[in-house]
């Protein structure tokens, strides 16, 4: 196998800290609430690594564990665990984890590893969070994640770390295709395999659905992003087979640069859907403000135009055509657009334009004292959202435009 790379741990570069903050923003409030189901939790990092960097700063080991370790502060009688699957480096993780609570290193391969996790042995009461880091794709093995949900846990969510970018330029080689790939895609980090088939592709990817969006780049139909974004599509639609819900962050070094990995979150639960979102969002933002100091980029100029489009509550409007359960609308959001948007922004947004522009039922329509519920928790109340018809729109802001003493003819 001959991989094009340097001396991972070395030094954390910027994608990898991105990758973990994610993780560690992630796992206090699941932690949190998760805990709450009494049943025992398990926090697996498949390809756990060193624990630190060279350069003193934490890898996802020491995040998870100092996570753990709070959330045992904060609850000693919670049976919260972490599990560390390592081969290389275990030695090393075992000194880097001495002293953390609830953290276990278990040394040898991934793929031995997760038949455990596959075993009808295994215990199925627990929760399981998942984090798949691997370098490269030939470890992603997506018929693993399928067996996974069918065990039957109490709960199961993954973080899936995917080399999009990389697995194309791997299928390019191996169907011998003659159309060159970007020039600016050499920087990326990827793996080439010599014992690879494109059968071994299929299993990677869920399918082969990858051979027709690489046909079509052969031809010349779409190019190389397009592939990349046809190739995300397919492949979170297939995982949302197995786990509802599914969203993804790209992560790239340069705007004009594919992503360098795909951060996928999957979950069956439409709360941990949410949070991950709005995490995702969250880093995205503060990445953005980080731009002109030639840091990490996430989009590039089409999709940041796209996110400039039509406003946040018109495409609320669009989706709410029908009376809604705010939950659903949310999913529906978040599908449609994916990060660029927050659940708390759509909520704002709903809130701002509730009875200008969407009606909004709720079930109880009072608090526990008696007042008017004017709240958009789903959690508190059942919650109807729909929008109010465009003539209806048009009288209500003419209205409020009058009362302010505005010229008519301003509409």
């Amino acid at each position: 196998m001959a991989i094009k790379k340097g001396d991972f741990f070395a030094k954390k570069r910027d994608w990898s800290k991105l990758k973990d903050q994610i993780l560690d923003h992630y796992l206090a409030p699941y932690l949190a609430k998760i805990t709450t189901t009494g049943r025992p939790t398990r926090i697996v990092d498949c390809f756990a690594g060193k624990g630190r960097f060279d350069d003193g700063q934490d890898g996802s080991p020491l995040i998870i564990a100092k996570q753990v370790a709070s959330m045992l502060a904060r609850a000693p009688s919670s049976d919260v665990k972490a599990v560390f699957i390592e081969q290389k480096y275990a030695a090393q993780l075992e000194v880097n984890l001495v002293g953390a609570p609830g953290c276990k290193v278990i040394s040898g391969d991934y793929e031995q590893c997760i038949s455990r996790f596959l075993s009808e042995h295994v215990k199925r009461d627990r929760n399981y969070l998942f984090y798949v880091d691997p370098y490269g794709i030939k470890s992603l093995d997506f018929g693993h994640f399928a067996r996974l949900k069918k065990v039957g846990f109490q709960s199961l969510e993954m973080l899936i770390n995917l080399n999009s970018t990389g697995f194309l330029r791997e299928g390019c080689r191996l169907l011998s295709l003659t159309r060159a790939v970007p020039d600016w895609a050499d920087d990326l980090d990827y793996e080439t395999d010599g014992k690879n088939t494109p059968a071994r592709m299929d299993e990677i990817a869920g399918g082969n659905y990858w051979r027709t969006i690489l046909a079509a780049f052969q031809s010349d139909t779409i190019n190389f992003h397009e592939a990349e974004e046809e190739f995300i599509a397919a492949y979170t639609k297939r995982l949302g087979n197995h786990l509802k819900y599914v969203i993804n962050i790209p992560i790239k070094e340069r705007s004009c640069h594919m992503p360098k990995y795909r951060l996928v979150f999957a979950t069956a639960h439409h709360d941990g859907f949410f949070l991950m979102t709005e995490i995702m969002n969250k880093a995205w933002h503060t990445l953005l403000t980080r731009e002109a100091g030639g840091q990490l980029f996430l989009f590039n100029d089409e999709q940041w135009a796209h996110t400039q489009g039509p406003s946040i509550e018109d495409k609320i409007w669009e989706e709410a055509a029908t009376s809604t359960e705010l939950a659903a609308l949310l999913i529906r959001l978040i599908d449609k657009n994916g990060i660029a948007y927050s659940p708390s922004e759509y909520v704002a947004a709903i809130r701002k334009y509730e009875g200008k522009r969407f009606h909004v039922r709720r079930k109880p329509e009072t608090t526990p004292t008696g007042l008017k519920a004017r709240h958009l928790d789903y959690n508190l109340a059942h919650i109807v959202v729909k929008r109010m018809p465009y003539a209806q729109e048009f009288l209500d802001r003419a209205g409020s435009a009058l009362e302010l003493g505005l010229n008519e003819n301003v509409f």
